[in-house]
C-alpha cells in the first residue's frame, strides 16, 4: 500500500506542476500543493482498498511539521532582517567617526586629480605569472594598459601618471581599474582593486552610507581596513 500511496503522490504532484525541493518554491503554495495532494489521493482511492489510517495519519503529521518549519523560517528573516537593520544603523551611527583616519576600501573607480597622477592597489592571494592593469574611462574606453610579471603573492601598489601610453595628459575626473591575474597555466582570475586614503567625509543616501576617499565614494561596506593617520 506505500508503494501505491507513494506513486500516487508522486502521479499527483507532477499533474499538479510541484516540484519538491524547487529553487524559489514559495512556503504558501507549498501548503496548497500538499493539501492538494491529500484531496486527490482521498478522491483517486479505491473503495475496495481506502488508505490505511496509520499511512493518513503520517502523512498528516508530516504536514503538520511541514507547517511549523514555515513558520520557523518566517520567524528567522523576519529576526534576520530586524538584525541587518539594526547593524546598518549602527554603522551609520559611527560613520562620522571615520573622517580622518586612513582606511582602505575595495573600488574599482579612481579619481584623477588636475595635477599629478593617482595611486591604488590590488592584492594577489598567490603569485601570478602576469598581472595586466587596464585604465578605462566611465564609458568603457581603455585608454592606458599597464603589465607586470611575476608578480608575487601579497599587496601591492601601482602609481598612474594620468597619461596614455603615448603620454598624453588625460582630464581630471573617474576612470575605471580593471585587474586581470594570470598563474602560470594561464588561467585568468580577475582582481579587485582597492584605493586607500584619508576619509575626506561620509555622506547618508537612501543607498545606504557612503565614505570619500581621494576623491572616490565608496560604499561603507566595501571598507576593508581602518588605521590611523599615518
Amino acid at each position: 500500500m506505500s508503494g501505491t500511496v507513494g506513486a500516487l503522490s508522486a502521479l499527483t504532484a507532477h499533474a499538479l506542476g510541484y516540484q519538491p525541493g524547487a529553487k524559489g518554491s514559495a512556503s504558501a503554495p507549498e501548503r496548497e500543493y500538499f493539501l492538494r495532494l491529500l484531496v486527490a489521493q482521498l478522491r483517486t482511492q479505491n473503495p475496495l482498498r481506502p488508505y490505511e489510517g496509520q499511512e493518513f495519519a503520517v502523512q498528516l503529521a508530516i504536514f503538520s511539521q511541514v507547517e511549523q518549519l514555515v513558520a520557523m523560517r518566517q520567524l528567522l528573516e523576519v529576526q534576520l532582517g530586524q538584525f541587518s537593520g539594526l547593524m546598518e544603523t549602527m554603522g551609520n551611527a559611527s560613520a562620522p567617526a571615520l573622517v580622518g583616519t586612513f582606511a582602505r576600501a575595495e573600488s574599482s573607480m579612481v579619481w584623477l586629480p588636475a595635477d599629478g597622477g593617482v595611486q591604488f592597489g590590488y592584492e594577489l592571494p598567490e603569485a601570478a605569472e602576469e598581472v595586466r592593469v587596464e585604465i578605462l574611462t566611465p564609458a568603457g574606453e581603455t585608454v592606458r594598459v599597464l603589465e607586470f610579471h611575476q608578480v608575487r603573492a601579497g599587496v601591492h601598489t601601482v602609481e598612474w601618471d594620468g597619461r596614455t601610453a603615448s603620454g598624453e595628459r588625460l582630464p581630471a575626473g573617474r576612470y575605471a581599474v580593471r585587474i586581470i591575474a594570470k598563474d602560470g597555466a594561464q588561467q585568468s582570475r580577475e582582481v579587485i582593486p582597492f584605493v586607500e586614503g584619508i576619509v575626506e567625509a561620509v555622506r547618508f543616501t537612501e543607498g545606504g552610507a557612503f565614505v570619500i576617499i581621494n576623491g572616490v565614494e565608496v560604499p561603507l561596506v566595501a571598507v576593508r581596513e581602518i588605521r590611523k593617520r599615518p
